[in-house]
C-alpha cells in the first residue's frame, strides 16, 4: 500500500502539477520504516490562477477520488 502511494505520487501527482503550469513540484514520500506516514506533493506555481485551474481538472479530480480510499487506510493506521 506504501509503494502504491509511492507510484501514484511520483507518477501522476507530479506529472499532473507540472503539466499544469507549476514551476517546481516534488513528492513527500512516506516511510512507516522511519515512522514518518506523511506524504504530499510540495510544488510552486507563478500565481494562484494556474493553481485553482489545475484543482479543478477532471484529470486532477479523478486521481484524488481514486486516491482517497487509500489515503483514509494509511492516515487511519498511523494516527
Amino acid at each position: 500500500m506504501e509503494e502504491q502511494l509511492r507510484e501514484m505520487g511520483r507518477h501522476l501527482l507530479v506529472p499532473i502539477n507540472k503539466d499544469a503550469g507549476c514551476i517546481s513540484a516534488y513528492f513527500l514520500e512516506p516511510s512507516i520504516e522511519n515512522d514518518n506516514p506523511s506524504f504530499g506533493v510540495v510544488s510552486i506555481w507563478p500565481d494562484k490562477e494556474t493553481l485553482d485551474t489545475m484543482k479543478k481538472s477532471e484529470r486532477y479530480r479523478t486521481l484524488i477520488q481514486y486516491m482517497s480510499p487509500l489515503i483514509e487506510t494509511l492516515t487511519e493506521r498511523y494516527i
